[in-house]
């Protein structure tokens, strides 16, 4: 595993036992706080080691994480349209957009036809469903790498909250449907191993 993969917050807990920045006390204090206790800014750290992993675990077959997730969802789920896809990985329509044409540029997807854009779905070809086979073991590699670098308890403890936030945003856009709301209720992506996408 190299080294810039690994998780190393020791710096960021010395922080909070003295003051790195010598200006005032409430500076220093409140920087500290947003530091040690930030969570957007712990997850995105997470997010560009996990990232670079998989990434670097997957280059050999000319995809990246992010573009294996889309794929992914795709081919699980038969008949989804650009949106879907922007409300299921929590994505602004514009970098579902690029991404989508990326994958239609590689022939990994493509779309049905349709009289608008918003009512195309979205289906993988053939060449999309070998690559998602070829990359299975690289992928798998990478899920390791991850609880090398992490921890069992740590990775266990990121997919618990994630499909926590599942549950809860299903249980509300089914909330929404019932009162009329804009929000549609389907049913999450469930991986092999029982585990809520």
């Amino acid at each position: 595993m190299p080294p810039d993969e690994v998780v190393d917050t020791t710096n960021l807990e010395q922080i909070g036992e003295a003051d790195a920045f010598g200006s005032g006390p409430l500076d220093s204090q409140a920087a500290r706080e947003i530091l040690r206790g930030c969570v957007c800014s712990r997850t995105r750290m997470l997010d560009r080691v996990l990232s670079r992993l998989f990434d670097n675990s997957l280059a050999p077959l000319g995809v990246r994480s992010n573009q294996l997730t889309v794929l992914a969802l795709l081919g699980a789920m038969e008949g989804l349209h650009a949106a879907d896809v922007a409300r299921y990985l929590e994505m602004d329509k514009s970098t579902v957009s690029r991404g989508l044409a990326l994958l239609r540029g590689r022939g990994w997807i493509e779309e049905s036809a349709g009289p608008t854009r918003a009512s195309r779905t979205l289906n993988v070809t053939t060449e999309g469903r070998k690559l998602l086979r070829d990359t299975l073991p690289l992928w798998r590699s990478a899920v390791e790498g991850a609880r090398e670098a992490l921890g069992e308890e740590s990775i266990e403890a990121l997919l618990v909250a994630a499909d926590s936030f599942l549950r809860l945003r299903a249980r509300h856009d089914e909330a929404s449907d019932q009162g009329g709301g804009r929000g549609s209720p389907r049913e999450p992506v469930r991986t092999p191993g029982g585990r809520t996408r």
